[in-house]
């Protein structure tokens, strides 16, 4: 895993935050997911925070990741901090073939 340097969170998601019953994935969050996706690549220089394979800006190919699980710490889900850029990790194939998030699931992360 790459130690990685946070800079300010895209306008987009603060503004997002102050919307009332504002929540990852809520109504109209496609366009401040797109802004986060961004804003985390660059950070990371578009690669992917635990294995370091070089990852792009298509939700296709990439995820946002939360290494503080939204289920177990809900009101993280909107904290720019919490997020991460990852690759897939094989989600298509079976648990012991997956790599990454898509491995860890809701697991603790400490870093």
């Amino acid at each position: 895993m790459i130690s990685i340097v946070k800079i300010k969170e895209p306008k987009e998601l603060f503004a997002y935050r102050l919307q009332p019953n504002a929540e990852y994935d809520g109504a109209n969050f496609t366009p401040v997911k797109d802004a986060i996706r961004q804003s985390l690549l660059e950070e990371q220089g578009y690669i992917c925070a635990y294995c370091m394979q070089r990852i792009q800006n298509d939700r296709t190919k990439m995820k946002v990741e939360h290494w503080q699980s939204q289920s177990k710490t809900p009101a993280l889900q909107l904290d720019y901090k919490n997020m991460l850029a990852v690759c897939l990790g094989n989600q298509s194939y079976s648990y012991n073939n997956t790599h990454c998030d898509t491995h860890r699931k809701n697991t603790s992360l400490y870093f």
